[in-house]
């Protein structure tokens, strides 16, 4: 027996298989973030990221805290699941965005992540890799410089928890922070 799918099936079909239809990557995150490579500074503005494919923003615009903004979110990442994201900056300009990374991140696999979530013409450079005394927790420190834009600097980190839960998240920003350390 055969029989013929409609056009609106199969192109739904097609957007669930390539998975960006309401997704974003870290590539959105940090073209989002990164300045302009022509800039004398960072332009970076809040609009940028209420462009990001499926995000969901806790109220309509950043909230001041003390002397900086901040703005939370849920986004669903490409191929890994729904994360969470926090913003940080001054009014006009961000300092840093964090993925809350749904999965455990492995921390061996770090480079093929980035891959598969940037572009291939960005220039992903691992900056410090692990820690003297990492066992189960620690991190990486990556640049991650893609086409046209400044490069940010992307802390990666996975906490295994006490009680079996465990914390992965991705920072980046557009200065090394020198908090990042082993």
């Amino acid at each position: 027996m055969r029989f013929a799918l409609a056009p609106f099936v199969l192109l739904t079909l097609a957007l669930s298989a390539a998975g960006h239809a309401s997704a974003a990557t870290l590539a959105d995150v940090a073209a989002a973030l990164a300045a302009p490579a022509s800039a004398a500074h960072a332009t970076n503005d809040w609009t940028a990221f209420t462009k990001l494919a499926g995000a969901k923003w806790q109220g309509k615009a950043p909230a001041k805290g003390g002397n900086k903004y901040y703005w939370n979110g849920k986004v669903p990442i490409d191929g890994v699941g729904s994360g969470q994201i926090s913003l940080v900056g001054g009014q006009k300009a961000l300092d840093s965005a964090t993925v809350g990374w749904p999965k455990d991140i492995v921390l061996a696999k770090v480079p093929e992540m980035l891959a598969a979530q940037f572009p291939k013409d960005t220039k992903l450079e691992q900056v410090r890799g692990a820690c003297p005394d990492e066992r189960l927790s620690g991190s990486r420190i990556y640049r991650a410089t893609l086409a046209g834009r400044k490069p940010l600097y992307l802390h990666v980190q996975y906490a295994a928890g006490d009680r079996g839960g465990s914390t992965s998240t991705i920072e980046m920003e557009p200065q090394r922070n020198k908090g990042w350390i082993c």
